[in-house]
């Protein structure tokens, strides 16, 4: 059986396919906002390509925009980082899937720490690993991490640790003293640690996100790896625009694969992705209004139903709703499918952590998510 063979499809994909096929479906199960691209970054990319960025440029990247890209880390997190530190791909996906094939092969394994999106999983399994989920701890209606948990499924074969912070599915934002931990692990066991922080700009109750950048900026660079994404910052998820830092030494490595599986990301989505970068910062300021706003109407009603916990969404924009008893979550996400007209992620499509929950995108308009708010509270009282 070759790797690809033991990819399945995800249980959130069937419960999206079944939506598509029944007209009036409110999709709520999709990880993207139902807002447009800003305008002023889709007038860059024409104006891009009119000007003759239409030709390859640098498998990483073109130079302008990891120097963009440095610039804006370093604007927000205050950490130097060089332009040959970055790579550019088709997506933060692909970013993620150049960085676990870069340090997990066959034999070897990578610690999830989940509940998770299925990616991180699936490419340690294409990569011909082995994925270990490492569910977080629940406290109260909070996540946290479980650094002896962590500690016990570490062996002689263990690569790589990954953490997604803010969390799709489960809203929980790491603390610096959790990723003060966290270095000091893979510091002790010679560990990668992945960092996807691609909702770090999509934050509630802060200004952003702490950023393993910090640590990785105190020598220990060659163990960290960041991903990151115009998609959910800017509204441009089918743009296919991401992002990894990393020293240069990995950078190097990744490249060299990305030749052989993308080439570079559109060139003149780069040079879209430079004008969001410099004039993007209203546009950000805008989401995160609209995105709070969200958060709330969603607490207002999931948040008090009975037989039913809601995980508080310290960043992203998900609502991750724990049922009391529930035992197949994809069952229920096809069922308010057929019944309620909502289409839910199931959060058995977010490893075995995920079981017991279901996943709302409230990245909506306020009138859509009302809608799909009425329509499920029926079919969700236990």
């Amino acid at each position: 059986m070759t790797t690809l063979a033991r990819v399945t499809e995800s249980p959130l994909v069937q419960v999206a396919t079944e939506a598509e096929r029944r007209p009036g479906t409110i999709k709520l199960c999709y990880g993207e906002s139902d807002l447009p691209t800003p305008a002023f970054i889709v007038h860059a990319a024409n104006e891009a390509a009119l000007a003759g960025h239409t030709q390859y440029t640098h498998t990483a990247g073109a130079p302008e925009l990891r120097a963009a890209i440095g610039a804006k880390v370093h604007e927000l997190q205050g950490v130097e980082l060089r332009g040959t530190e970055v790579i550019c791909t088709v997506g933060g996906t692909m970013a993620i899937y150049l960085a676990i094939r870069a340090f997990v092969g066959a034999g070897d394994n990578a610690l999830i720490i989940s509940p998770a999106y299925a990616i991180y999983a699936n490419a340690a399994v294409m990569a011909g690993g082995e994925a270990r989920h490492v569910p977080l701890a629940a406290d109260g209606n909070r996540f946290v991490l479980d650094i002896e948990r962590l500690t016990r499924a570490i062996d002689a074969r263990t690569r790589m640790i990954v953490v997604n912070s803010p969390s799709n599915p489960t809203g929980w934002m790491i603390t610096e003293a959790e990723q003060g931990a966290l270095v000091d692990l893979a510091a002790r066991h010679d560990l990668i640690i992945l960092s996807d922080e691609v909702y770090e700009r999509l934050v509630f109750d802060t200004d952003i996100a702490p950023s393993l950048a910090r640590f990785a900026e105190r020598g220990t660079r060659d163990r960290v790896i960041i991903v990151n994404s115009f998609s959910k910052t800017y509204n441009m998820t089918g743009w296919r625009l991401g992002w990894a830092q990393a020293s240069e030494r990995t950078v190097r490595l990744m490249y060299a694969a990305a030749e052989f599986i993308t080439s570079n990301p559109t060139a003149m989505v780069q040079q879209a992705g430079i004008v969001a970068l410099r004039d993007g910062e209203a546009s950000v300021r805008r989401l995160r209004a609209h995105l709070a706003a969200r958060r709330d109407q969603v607490r207002t009603v999931l948040g008090t139903l009975p037989g039913a916990t809601l995980a508080e969404p310290q960043g992203a924009f998900y609502a991750f709703l724990r049922i009391d008893g529930l035992t197949s979550s994809a069952s229920l996400a096809s069922r308010l499918v057929s019944e309620a007209g909502v289409a839910l992620a199931p959060g058995s499509a977010f490893g075995p952590g995920g079981e017991g929950y279901l996943r709302l995108c409230f990245a909506a308009s306020d009138a859509t998510l009302g809608e799909a708010l009425v329509r499920l509270q029926p079919h969700l009282k236990c």
